[in-house]
């Protein structure tokens, strides 16, 4: 465990944890919910400060709650319903599987490195008949609309600060504000057209199954 406390610290991938400790319970989670069976045993990959994990432990079901950096998991192993697992999710085998459900929030699918990596990791955990839940950016999402507006999620502030998209490939970066505190995130990612998603899930033993959101930000897929 880092030496710091939790909020300064920033994971390597620039997340800031003061701020997803800050985030409000995630609206998403009942549409979750309401798509995988009741008390499902699920496996949050990317699972950060666990605001999905705690909102499903909360419905019923049980989380194996997954992240590399130690500070974001950081009080979980006292929450019922939730075991935190600090690891890197390239190559991750926990024992025993299988899991009912497999999340892929944050848009981890959306990396080029981390995303056929993290969906093949996906399906060799769930169980035959299971699901994996995942989110991208919505084919539609106005990024250049985007840049420069502040929107609010709870008490923490987010502004896109540049949106450059070339091809199929979005160039950003995100100023946060919690209080009197700022950080800034650079991000890329590969914006995932229907074709493209059903292609990458393709080439990692899993088949569309169906969005879950009219924004087509959310969807279901089966090995």
């Amino acid at each position: 465990m880092t030496d710091r406390p939790a909020d300064d610290v920033v994971a390597p991938d620039g997340s800031p944890v003061a701020i997803y400790r800050a985030l409000p319970r995630p609206a998403e989670a009942d549409t979750i919910h309401a798509a995988i069976p009741a008390g499902s045993r699920i496996l949050d990959l990317g699972a950060g400060t666990g605001r999905f994990a705690r909102a499903l432990a909360d419905l019923g079901h049980t989380v194996v709650a997954v992240d590399h950096e130690p500070a974001m998991l950081a009080g979980l192993e006292d929450v019922p319903g939730i075991e935190p697992v600090v690891g890197e999710i390239a190559g991750l085998t926990l024992d025993p599987p299988p899991f009912d459900v497999a999340l892929l929030a944050s848009h981890l699918i959306d990396d080029d490195d981390l995303g056929p990596a993290a969906l093949e990791v996906a399906r060799r955990h769930v169980r035959r008949g299971g699901v994996v839940v995942a989110e991208v950016y919505p084919p539609g999402m106005d990024w250049s609309g985007a840049a420069g507006r502040r929107s609010e999620i709870g008490p923490v502030g987010i502004t896109v600060t540049r949106a450059v998209v070339t091809d199929d490939v979005l160039d950003a970066e995100v100023r946060y504000d919690l209080g009197d505190r700022t950080w800034t995130q650079p991000f890329t990612a590969r914006l995932l057209d229907q074709d493209a998603l059903e292609a990458r899930l393709v080439g990692t033993g899993l088949r569309f199954d169906r969005w879950l959101d009219e924004r087509l930000g959310w969807f279901v897929a089966r090995p």
